[in-house]
Formats: C-alpha cells, sequence, structure tokens
C-alpha cells in the first residue's frame, strides 16, 4: 500500500518542514514506511501542480495534516481527489480534525479523520485499511461509512518514549544549512482558555534523552544551521529546561536555537546557560493587564516579568515579546498600553497577533459570556466581542502591521527609543501614524501594508527612511535628518550583515604566497561598502547620546564602512582611501599594481593587499564570474 502525505506550508522556508507527516510515517511499519512519500506544497503552487504532484505516485492513501492557515485549500483538494480517484482513500488529522471534527468532516468526502497524537492511529487505520473499509470503531479515528461517522476513543494512547524518529529513520533528512524542527516534548503544563496545546493531555512528555542525542549529532553532522525547538514551555519546570540547555551546550553548540519560554520561570542558570548559546527566546506575554491574564488563566505580574527581562538582557540574550489583540475584558485602549508598556523594555523583536477563537479551547465553549463574534472558519479571528468593536479591531489590525514593518522588518530595536525622544511621542501614536502616513505614499495600498509578510527589509527600509525624513522636518527637526539617516542605515546594515554569509580567510594559505601586487583579484561579495555622511565610528563611539548632541558634537565629514560577519560578530570598520579604492575597483581584471599606478608606494601596497586577501576581502577570480 503506498502512502502519500501532502503538506501545506505557510510559506517556502527554512521552517517548512513537514515533521507532523514524518512523525507518522515513521510510526509505521518498516515496508510501509519505504512505500510512503512525503510531499512538501505552497500557497503559490496551483492546484493543478498539487495533484498531479500526488496523483503522479499512484497512490492508496493521500493523508493531509490540517492546520488553521491550509484548511480552505486543502478541503478543495481533496474533493478534486475523490474525483480523479474514488478509490483513493483520503485522511485528514492534524489540530483541525481534533478541533472541529463535524465541520471537517462534512466538508470533504473524507475516508477518515485521525484525532489528538495521530501515529499509533494512523498506524491502525492503515492496518486495518489493507483489507479495506472496517466497519468497527478504531481508537482515535473518526471513520465515514455509508451509515454515517463510526468514532472510536477520543484518544489513541502513543508511547513517545519509544516512538522512532522520523529525523534517525532517515524519513526526514536535515539539509546542509537548512532549519529542522525539533522536538523534544508534547503537551502543555499550563491551560490557557485561547489555545489548543494542552487539549487530550494534561502536562507534559518528554522525549526520551538518548534520542535527543543522537539527533543533535545527526544535525550537526548534517550541517544543519537552525533549530526550532518545539516545546510550548521549555523552562517548566526550570530543572527541565536546564537539563535541556545543558544537552545543546554539551552535543551542539554552534547551532542556533529558537526557543519558546515563560516568563515565570527564568533564573539566573537558565539564563547564564542561554547566554552561552547562539539563541533567540520567545515569551508569551500576551497582555500587561493582570485581569485580562487572569481571564485567560494565564496569570503574570509585570513587576515579575520585568525582573526577569533585565536578567536576560543582563546576559545578552536575543528575546521576543508576543501580544494578542482582542482579548476578553482587554479592548484598544488597553492593547495601547500593552505595547507601549512592551516596547519600554526594547525587546529583538514583538510578535502581535489577532485572538483567533479555535475550536474546541475553553474560549471557543464561552462565546455567550464574552458576546463573542469571530469568523466560522479560519483562521477563526475575532470580529468583535463585548469590550471588543469592529472598528477597534480594524485599528489594532493597522498597529500590529505597522509594528511589524517598523520594528521588526525595519530592524528598529537599536534606534527606537531615539526616534520616540526625537519625535515626542509613544509608541502606539508613532506607529498608527507610520501607518497613515505610508497608506499615502504612491505604489502603497491597504492590501500590500497589512501583507507584513511580503516586505523585503530593503523596501521596509528605504520606506523607513523617507517617514522619518518627513517627520524631521515636520517637527522642526531637519538638522538632524542626516545623523539620524547614518544611525538608521547603519543598524540596517549590521542586522543584514549578522544574517548574511560569513566571510571567512581563504582555507588554502598558499594563496599568500603569490605575486599578490601583479595579479588580479576580485571582491568579495560577502561583505558590505556602505557610505556614511558622518564618519561613522563617531558616531557609534557616542551612541549613547542625544541625536541632537551627535549633529552639534561632529561635522559631516564623510566616511565608507566595511561590514563583514565572522564567528556570529559583525565587523564595522571605516574604510581609508586606499583600501576603498582597491576593494571598488578589484573586479577581477586588474591588478592591485594597475589600480593603483604609481600613486602609491608598492610596499605599502603590497602590505594593504596582503592584508585584505589574508582576511578574505579579496579573493582569486571564480571561473565563469
Amino acid at each position: 500500500m503506498k502512502i502519500v502525505f501532502c503538506t501545506l506550508h505557510v510559506r517556502r522556508s527554512i521552517q517548512a518542514v513537514s515533521l507532523a507527516a514524518g512523525c507518522l510515517a515513521a510510526a509505521l511499519p518498516l515496508g510501509l514506511r519505504k512505500s510512503s512519500i512525503l510531499i512538501d506544497c505552497f500557497p503559490e503552487q496551483t492546484d493543478q501542480e498539487i495533484l498531479s504532484t500526488i496523483m503522479s505516485s499512484n497512490p492508496d492513501i493521500a493523508a493531509f495534516p490540517v492546520y488553521v492557515w491550509n484548511r480552505q485549500r486543502i478541503i478543495p483538494l481533496a474533493r478534486q481527489l475523490h474525483q480523479l480517484n474514488p478509490r483513493l482513500y483520503l485522511i485528514a488529522g492534524g489540530p483541525e480534525a481534533t478541533g472541529d471534527p463535524s465541520g471537517l468532516s462534512s466538508s470533504a468526502p473524507w475516508t477518515a479523520l485521525i484525532h489528538g497524537e495521530g501515529e499509533t492511529a494512523f498506524a491502525g487505520l492503515v492496518a486495518a485499511l489493507e483489507d479495506g473499509l472496517p466497519e468497527q470503531s478504531l481508537p482515535g479515528v473518526t471513520l465515514m461509512l455509508e451509515s454515517g461517522p463510526l468514532s472510536g476513543e477520543e484518544h489513541c494512547p502513543h508511547d513517545l518514549s519509544s516512538a522512532p524518529s522520523p529525523w534517525l529513520t532517515g524519513i526526514l533528512k536535515p539539509e546542509p544549512s537548512g532549519g529542522v524542527l525539533w522536538e523534544v516534548a508534547r503537551g502543555c503544563a499550563f491551560s490557557c482558555d485561547y489555545c489548543f496545546e494542552a487539549r487530550g493531555h494534561a502536562g507534559v512528555r518528554c522525549i526520551e534523552q538518548q534520542r535527543l542525542e543522537e539527533e543533535l549529532e545527526l544535525f550537526t553532522r548534517t550541517g544543519a544551521s537552525q533549530v526550532w525547538i518545539l516545546d510550548s514551555t521549555f523552562n517548566y519546570p526550570p530543572e527541565r529546561g536546564i537539563a535541556l540547555l545543558e544537552l545543546l551546550l554539551a552535543k551542539a553548540p554552534h547551532l542556533h536555537y529558537h526557543l519558546e519560554a515563560k516568563a515565570d520561570f527564568i533564573d539566573r542558570h537558565t539564563a547564564s546557560l542561554l547566554g552561552e548559546l547562539n539563541c533567540s527566546v520567545q515569551l508569551g506575554l500576551q497582555s500587561i493587564h493582570e485581569q485580562v491574564l487572569k481571564t485567560i488563566h494565564r496569570p503574570l505580574d509585570l513587576e515579575i516579568l520585568a525582573e526577569k527581562i533585565h536578567i536576560l538582557e543582563a546576559e545578552g540574550i536575543v528575546y521576543g515579546l508576543d501580544l494578542i489583540y482582542g482579548l476578553p475584558e482587554d479592548n484598544y485602549a488597553g492593547f495601547r498600553d500593552s505595547l507601549d508598556a512592551v516596547l519600554s523594555f526594547s525587546p529583538n523583536h514583538v510578535h502581535i497577533f489577532p485572538l483567533a477563537v479555535l475550536p474546541g479551547t475553553k474560549l471557543d465553549q464561552q462565546r455567550e459570556r464574552y458576546r463573542i463574534n469571530a469568523q466560522p472558519e479560519p483562521p477563526y479571528e475575532l470580529i468583535s466581542s463585548a469590550s471588543w468593536t469592529i472598528e477597534e479591531m480594524e485599528l489594532s489590525r493597522r498597529l500590529a502591521a505597522a509594528v511589524d514593518l517598523f520594528y521588526n522588518t525595519g530592524r528598529a530595536v537599536a534606534f527606537f527609543p531615539a526616534v520616540l525622544h526625537s519625535l515626542q511621542t509613544r509608541p502606539s501614536v508613532l506607529f498608527a501614524d507610520f501607518f497613515k502616513w505610508a497608506l499615502q505614499q504612491q505604489d502603497i495600498d491597504y492590501d500590500r501594508l497589512v501583507i507584513t509578510s511580503n516586505w523585503a527589509a530593503d523596501d521596509v527600509y528605504r520606506m523607513l527612511q523617507g517617514y522619518l525624513c518627513n517627520q524631521l522636518q515636520k517637527t522642526g527637526q531637519g538638522h538632524l535628518v542626516s545623523v539620524f539617516l547614518d544611525m538608521l542605515c547603519y543598524h540596517y546594515h549590521y542586522a543584514e550583515t549578522l544574517l548574511g554569509e560569513e566571510l571567512l580567510p581563504p582555507p588554502d594559505e598558499r594563496l599568500l604566497q603569490k605575486n599578490l601586487w601583479e595579479t588580479p583579484w576580485q571582491s568579495s561579495s560577502k561583505c558590505r561598502m556602505v557610505p556614511f555622511t558622518y564618519e561613522i565610528l563617531d558616531l557609534l563611539e557616542m551612541e549613547e547620546l542625544q541625536l541632537e548632541e551627535l549633529a552639534s558634537l561632529f561635522r559631516p565629514v564623510g566616511s565608507v564602512a566595511l561590514f563583514m560577519r565572522r564567528d556570529n560578530e559583525v565587523f564595522c570598520e571605516s574604510l581609508s582611501e586606499e583600501m576603498l579604492r582597491l576593494l571598488k575597483l578589484s573586479n577581477g581584471c586588474v591588478s592591485p599594481k594597475e589600480i593603483f599606478a604609481g600613486s602609491l608606494p608598492q610596499e605599502t601596497g603590497e602590505e594593504l593587499v596582503e592584508f585584505a586577501v589574508s582576511e578574505g576581502l579579496l579573493q582569486p577570480l571564480i571561473e565563469g564570474s
């Protein structure tokens, strides 16, 4: 029996890993596992492209993990598959099959739905289907029979301690320099009213240490670069989080890790271990208001939050904060207060989401209590409630888009306090004004502005340049424009360099034994040469001063800075005229001798070239370039 697992991802990215499908395939008997095919699909593909890919392997079973983001697309695909091959078994699983089984089951000609953890339930269903569609109930499965739906026990127990790894079995293969979704535990110790994470299983179940060690060794051996740790609260209890961090440091300290934590349980030991890792930590705050958090059963004291964030900052840890607008007992004014409070901490990024009233959650059962009006179909976003009008939800949506563009994509964390100080405003007021200004620009309409995932960082950078120039001129601070743009430029290129490729010295030292002076070289594409109005190093040395002070202290003498990354550290150096000339004119066609043509003593020039080659700034001409 041939099985195709089709995963429709949110978008193309290194996070687009078919983990759920991989876990299901890994749990099958060896013969079925070998005949299973995992297909990755993306929103920009046409239905015909996806259908052709599925049908090309002539499968007996087509299985779909169904999520909020792909349900509306998968349903018509399932209908078309049934038309193409009425004998094809169509199986749906995932959160939507668990949270809204009746709605999903009636939407397409499914053979069966899998509820909750799917590995054991799916394996049992596949075994039964080898003899035809069963007529007796199966645990964790709803069979769609001619006589009507037949459901077994709601959940099928799955032994996580002995579960085969999708990575170690080779079902999923880490890509060199790619991303990994790494499951270290399942479940959640908390029961927030809006969340689906803890439904079905109380508490947290951890994957065996031996498996985790072997998976880390695999990720290291295959050259993966980033690991998203799938554990909704890795640091609860703190001892469990500490044990995980010690494992990461022992087995794969060079990888970049993304973790989710609860601020309450951050302690100094955890923070010190995080500080040794190359990582980022996301903290789910949701709101700063005690009553709101109490209502959704997610209490947190703001003073405790501030204390924990200071602990993270002391260790130099990159962290972000989450906010949700639309929560019960909250309102637009309260959301703005939460946003202003969050930005007072200067997090590295802020993620803002509209409240989604997910089927099967506690909040879904409290619709009448809070007069909830939410979308009946995915993504189930709140439309209005007792404390939120339609207009307030729209204003919040605009604020969220502005924050994502200005603060996150615009790399604004380092210069944002200076913006607020110069414009004498609050973050929420600034973001509302920025959105309004952006809508007035040519070639920018509302739909483009709110779909922030489609914006490239360089486009947002140019938009911020225009907005900040406009605001400074409007407030009578035109004399600050040049220094402001220099600081904006520095932080943009710093962030882009940090995210870019590493510039390494030449692997072959024999390169330095060549006649460097008379050899044509080409400048490395892994470094940036960026012009500034001021001497950028002067501004950086005095960056703690306000922009008004910087503008009065320094003259706009001009400079060109070199940006490069090595060992996850960004270096910024102001280039001398000679080095700038060498790097700009080295195009693989002319030698340094020809570039300087007697304007520089040969001995001085040779020292300059030797340094540039030894640092990797100049490289031999690559064939075909």
